[in-house]
């Protein structure tokens, strides 16, 4: 699997299960092992539905075999956070 092909299973896992204190979200891929990182403005909770999108991702692509999901709360800027391989997510803060 190529990396947008990944990238459009990926933004479309995210459609409808993004929180609002989501502030942004990375991802990481090597191997066969799918990683998103979660910036929020809130303590990350065990019902985060960041877990949903995670198994569509997974469910969409047989070959990916381990996953994780690295959720912190932050508020530094995001331009001063790690984008890993790339954003998935970020929402408009002014």
């Amino acid at each position: 699997m190529n990396m947008n092909e990944l990238k459009l299973i990926i933004f479309n896992s995210l459609l409808g299960n993004v929180n609002e204190n989501v502030r942004a979200l990375a991802y990481d891929f090597f191997d066969k092992k799918i990683i998103m990182y979660g910036y929020l403005d809130t303590e990350p909770d065990d019902d985060e539905i960041i877990d949903v999108a995670v198994s569509e991702i997974m469910a969409s692509c047989p070959e990916l075999e381990n996953q994780e999901i690295n959720l912190v709360k932050s508020c530094e800027p995001v331009g001063k956070l790690n984008s890993y391989k790339g954003w998935v997510f970020v929402r408009y803060e002014s």
